[in-house]
């Protein structure tokens, strides 16, 4: 253990240089992987001891009522209104909803929703059915990031194929991303259509390499799925609706989903592969809040609270908030930063941190 008096001698010098959110690092900032430890248990032991963990059923059956109902409400609507200004309504209003299943998708994959790990399960595999996700290849990923967020080599999330946010990853860019790389902060908004289709085609691979005969309805599921959203449109349509919603859908889904996702990490430190710093502090240090309200709570699905969902996943989303004072008091104690900005301040830091990197690498 690192004796208390280097550590606070540490602690003095890093808080009199300005560290980048996008700066690596490659010694622990803050805490020792022990002192870290036993404040996470600390911690836990207090949410624990003030209900918070416990399932919210009513919250999550509400929930569910009304996501599923606009989904298939504005998928009937869109099947039955001709092209004109009531479809883009319909259109966006579909988008809207499925990032909400999405959400719930993975509040189920958190183990967040039910106590049984069979029904959690259940509820993921029917919201990946709906939106062509498949809900073992997205937990499989996303547990890779929650373990260690931002990490290179550990976090799947890290590598973007035309976004740096280091200068070692901006100069390691091959190909078309090496020639489009200084214009990053301008391609970043226009990045959302990936969004919408890498967890499609990361599904399509997943399912390809990893099959088993037992998983025969995994790719049954996702394959009519797959079918519905990008093949029977164009069967059921003329071409001008098909294409026109193919647009429209995609592009509000892609800037609904990089808005609720990318805010959370993008611009936060980064930590190089192999270092080793406790569960907490990594937790902590590179998640950011988006400040805001019940509306904000709403459209981000509980995201907004990226501190306290990466510190405790299985949480209900209705309660996270709930954790803030403890987690503040606990960064107090220990010293660390909690990061929380608002929704226009996020994405300026983004912003800024890509035209910064691509200028200066």
């Amino acid at each position: 253990m690192i004796p208390k008096k280097i550590r606070v001698c540490y602690y003095i010098f890093l808080m009199s240089k300005k560290i980048k959110n996008t700066g690596k690092h490659s010694a622990l900032l803050k805490l020792t992987i022990p002192d870290g430890t036993k404040s996470y248990i600390e911690l836990k032991q207090q949410v624990a001891k003030a209900g918070i963990f416990d399932r919210e059923y009513t919250y999550y059956a509400v929930l569910s009522i009304f996501v599923f109902s606009g989904f298939l409400l504005s998928t009937f609507k869109i099947l039955t209104t001709p092209v004109n200004a009531w479809l883009f309504l319909w259109a966006i209003l579909f988008a809207f909803f499925t990032v909400q299943i999405a959400g719930i998708l993975h509040d189920a994959g958190h183990r967040a929703v039910f106590k049984s790990t069979k029904w959690n399960d259940v509820l993921g595999t029917i919201c990946g059915a709906f939106i062509a996700d498949a809900f073992n290849f997205w937990k499989k990923k996303h547990n890779m990031h929650h373990a260690h967020p931002n990490q290179e080599g550990a976090d799947p999330d890290v590598e973007l194929p035309l976004l740096s946010f280091t200068k070692e990853d901006y100069r390691a860019k091959t190909g078309l991303s090496k020639y489009l790389r200084k214009y990053q902060a301008f391609l970043y908004y226009p990045m959302g259509i990936f969004v919408v289709f890498s967890p499609r085609f990361g599904s399509i691979k997943y399912l390809i390499k990893e099959f088993k005969p037992k998983m025969w309805w995994e790719v049954a599921i996702f394959s009519a799925s797959f079918f519905a959203w990008f093949v029977m449109p164009f069967f059921i349509f003329d071409l001008q609706k098909a294409l026109l919603l193919f647009v429209i859908v995609n592009m509000v889904l892609g800037f609904y989903l990089l808005n609720v996702f990318a805010p959370n990490h993008k611009g936060m430190p980064e930590i190089e592969e192999g270092v080793k710093i406790s569960f907490m502090e990594q937790q902590i240090m590179t998640s950011r809040n988006i400040r805001g309200h019940w509306l904000t709570d709403f459209m981000y699905m509980g995201l907004n609270y990226q501190i306290e969902h990466h510190l405790f996943p299985s949480t209900p989303r209705n309660k996270l908030r709930y954790i803030t004072p403890f987690v503040l008091d606990i960064c107090k104690r220990a010293r660390l930063e909690y990061t929380e900005v608002s929704v226009i301040k996020t994405n300026q830091i983004i912003l800024s941190e890509l035209h910064q990197i691509a200028k200066t690498s």
